[in-house]
């Protein structure tokens, strides 16, 4: 979770081409960024959406209210890095509850 010096979250805001805005709050990486938004639909698996060389350059947006809980594991990545340009989660779990997580 990304906290500034309160610890309250930071505000961050998804811009579609068109000028439509959708206002959260950051939970990982702060910054600019840009890319074509695509959705997920699987409610698992966002550890191998994240590290997949296919969604380089885009902002994947999960259907699935609810994400995290499993975690991330040393064995699922589809590859060695994040590829993904940005991530839009509902309501992203703060704590794992998966036997295999190594971290959140």
């Amino acid at each position: 979770m990304t906290t500034s010096t309160r610890g309250t979250r930071v505000p961050a805001v998804l811009v579609l081409e068109d000028g439509r805005s959708f206002r959260g709050r950051a939970y990982g990486a702060v910054g600019e960024t840009f890319g074509e938004a695509v959705f997920s639909t699987g409610m698992t698996g966002y550890q191998e959406t994240l590290t997949d060389p296919s969604y380089h350059r885009q902002v994947v947006v999960m259907t699935a209210p609810h994400v995290g809980n499993t975690g991330v594991n040393d064995e699922d990545h589809e590859s060695a890095r994040i590829w993904v340009s940005g991530y839009v989660v509902r309501d992203p779990a703060r704590t794992p509850s998966n036997w295999r997580s190594r971290r959140s």
